[in-house]
């Protein structure tokens, strides 16, 4: 599993728990999108890579959780992804969280 779920009362955290994001592991998070609350942090700690396909997943789920009135955050995020995410304007659907602001939505 690529993938770890972590459900609260208000929120949704999906931990990556590989090292990068290519079309395998695209798909076990594209699948995840039934199972998001209305608020849902994509924690990418461990995420080292990602390639065309994740970014692909990550644009489809934007979509799809936008489509159902949910809203979407990124958080730990290497330097080098945030300035992919902001190229591709992903952060204007999915916007980045200090780690204050991750901890202050999640508690932890």
């Amino acid at each position: 599993m690529s993938i770890k779920m972590e459900q609260g009362q208000q929120y949704t955290i999906i931990r990556i728990l590989n090292d990068s994001i290519d079309a395998l592991s695209a798909k076990e998070i594209e699948q995840s999108s039934g199972q998001m609350q209305q608020s849902t942090v994509l924690d990418f700690e461990r995420v080292l890579f990602i390639n065309s396909a994740g970014i692909s997943a990550l644009l489809k789920l934007v979509i799809e959780a936008r489509k159902h009135g949910k809203q979407l955050y990124a958080a730990n995020l290497t330097a080098h992804h945030r300035k992919v995410f902001e190229m591709v304007d992903l952060t204007r659907y999915m916007p980045l969280l200090t780690e204050e602001e991750y901890r202050a939505k999640t508690g932890r």
